[in-house]
This record gives C-alpha cells, structure tokens and sequence, in this order.
C-alpha cells in the first residue's frame, strides 16, 4: 500500500499524508459498483430517477475517501506559512511562528505517524504530515525521516529564536524531601473507587442465585471483572515513583514496597507522550518514561502519569528535566 509521498523544492514542501487512501477508495468503489448492480436487479419498479438518485449517494462513500487521499499540506517559505488542502480546496493555514513542533505521535496500544503541534496545544491532537507506522524499518519511513524531516526544519525552525527552558524550583507535581522526589498521586478517589469494585464482587458472592440462569464464562466474567478492576486501583495506590537526586537514581516501589525496582538517570532515554483513544474518542494523554536496561540491552517503558487534558504536560516534563537535571 502507497505510503507518504512528498515533493520537495527550494522554497517549498509539498506532502500527501493520506495518499494510502487510493486504494481504500477504489476497493470501496468496486464493492459499492457491486452493491448497485444487486440494489438495482431488486428495484426493478422503481423510476431510473430514483435508482440513480441512490447510486449517486452510495458512490459518495468511496469518492470522498478519494478526495481525502488528495489532501496536502504546503509549507511555503517565502510566506512563512502551512497551507492545508483537500485536493485544490483550501481548508486554513497555520503560520510558521505558531508551530511547535514536528515529532512522532504515538498511539496507543503500538503504532504512530509524524504529527505537527501548535504552541497553542503542544500535546494535543495535532496533525498528521505522514501516513501511520507500524515498523520503525519501514523504507518509507526512513526515507521520510532523512528527507522530509531536515526540509522541515529549514523551512519552519531554521530561523525560529531558541528560548531556553527556565529551572523549576517550586514543584507542582511533586513532594520533595532530602533531594528525594516524590510524584504525588490522588489516593482517595482510588481507594473509594477500588473499595467499590470489589464489593461489587463480594456481594455477588454473597448471593448465589445471581445470574443463576446464564452461562458460566457470563457468571465469571460478571463476578469477578470488578474484583480485577478494584486490584488494578488499589495496585496503582500502593506504588510510588521516586527521583533520588543524591543516588541519581529512579526508584519505582510496587505492593507498598515490597518490589523496588531502580533506574539510572543516566538510562531514561526520553519521555513519551501517548494519545489514548477509545472507540476513536479521546480518553486522556500518557507520559511515559523510555528507559534503557544495560543488563538486557533492551528499553522499558514505565507509565509516569495520566492526564485528561493537555495544558499542563509541559508543565510536567518542565519539571521532571529539571530534577535530572537537563535543564
């Protein structure tokens, strides 16, 4: 299947994100063509004004899949702005100045695409200049990575002014104690909302002619979902992460301390930021820390912190450079 294409000139960086939707345009097109065919044979005493009327509407499906596989974004130099259309209609420009950011946007649960973020939401939707990965190898990738990404960054940040990040000394995230960081964590709703699932499950067991009539993959599923539930709240409640400054070391304790698990500062490579979605709705943002494990020669990525909203990750990773000390 096609990937990114793109078209580089001097001044000027055409890219076609979505050009992988040809193909899913014309497979539409040969499926709804069949469909009419059968649609058509059993509306024998319908009007031909009626029978195109509804083939009309039908091939709009695959048509407008067509149409979206056309759009394009512009980055023009000469002025200093992104152009985004769909085919040769203009839907809006974002200014080069108002751009953040060309990074990888990863999905939840495997998978991302190169996406721009604006200053005015650095870590929110974002939007797609690539067609989405699911292989670090993938030729195309690697070839957008080595061409389109430097074009970018001559076009948009070549002569953007750097304005260094300010050290945070006042901890919004955090509870320091002897060079010790402690993420906070909101403890109460957990245990109310773990103490509830459970005795969801205990009073269903406590009353055994429950579902008496269903199956017994439905009777399990039913008792014992919650319980899975309330053990994943109160596992999260008695964990904690901590940055030891004196140690340079990050420390993750699970089971109220009874499993510790240490990281060098020097072995957290980078934090990802995870987009979740559920059903195609957005569900929150995940930072993550990327951690190198020497004795394995393989990364681990530990789950830091949800947010619902963005506004406040920058805040966030602000202050998690500045206790390693990277700002």
């Amino acid at each position: 299947m096609a990937k990114t294409k793109w078209i580089i000139e001097t001044n000027t960086l055409t890219i076609y994100p979505k050009r992988n939707l040809r193909i899913v345009g014309l497979v539409f097109f040969i499926l709804f063509l069949g469909f009419i065919y059968f649609l058509s044979s059993q509306m024998g005493s319908y009007s031909l004004v009626t029978k195109l009327s509804y083939s009309g509407i039908l091939l709009m499906i695959p048509l407008l899949i067509v149409l979206m596989a056309e759009s394009k974004l512009i980055f023009n130099g000469t002025d200093r702005k992104l152009y985004k259309k769909i085919g040769f209609l203009p839907v809006g420009s974002i200014p080069f100045d108002n751009i953040a950011a060309v990074t990888p946007y990863e999905v939840f649960g495997g998978g991302y695409s190169y996406s721009l973020f604006k200053k005015s939401n650095r870590h929110g939707k974002g939007l797609a200049v690539s067609s989405g990965y699911s292989k670090v190898t993938d030729p195309n990738l690697i070839q957008f990575q080595n061409e389109v990404l430097p074009k970018i960054d001559e076009l948009v940040f070549a002569n953007a002014p750097v304005i260094p990040k300010q050290t945070i000394y006042d901890f919004e995230f955090f509870k320091e104690e002897g060079g010790v960081y402690q993420l906070k964590q909101q403890k109460i709703g957990g245990v109310i909302v773990g103490l509830i699932m459970i005795g969801i499950t205990v009073a269903i067991l406590l009353n055994p002619s429950f579902m008496a009539d269903e199956n017994a993959f439905k009777r399990i599923l039913v008792t014992y979902f919650p319980l899975i539930i309330g053990l994943a709240f109160f596992y999260m409640i008695f964990s904690s992460v901590k940055f030891d400054k004196n140690q340079q070391k990050l420390i993750h304790s699970t089971f109220g301390g009874r499993r510790v698990k240490e990281y060098a500062f020097e072995d957290i490579i980078r934090f990802q930021i995870v987009r979740k979605t559920t059903n195609l709705i957005y569900s929150g943002t995940e930072v993550n820390a990327e951690i190198y494990l020497p004795s394995k020669d393989k990364m681990h990525v530990m789950s830091l912190k949800s947010f619902i909203g963005t506004k406040k990750i920058d805040r966030f990773l602000d202050e998690l450079n500045t206790i390693l000390g990277r700002i």
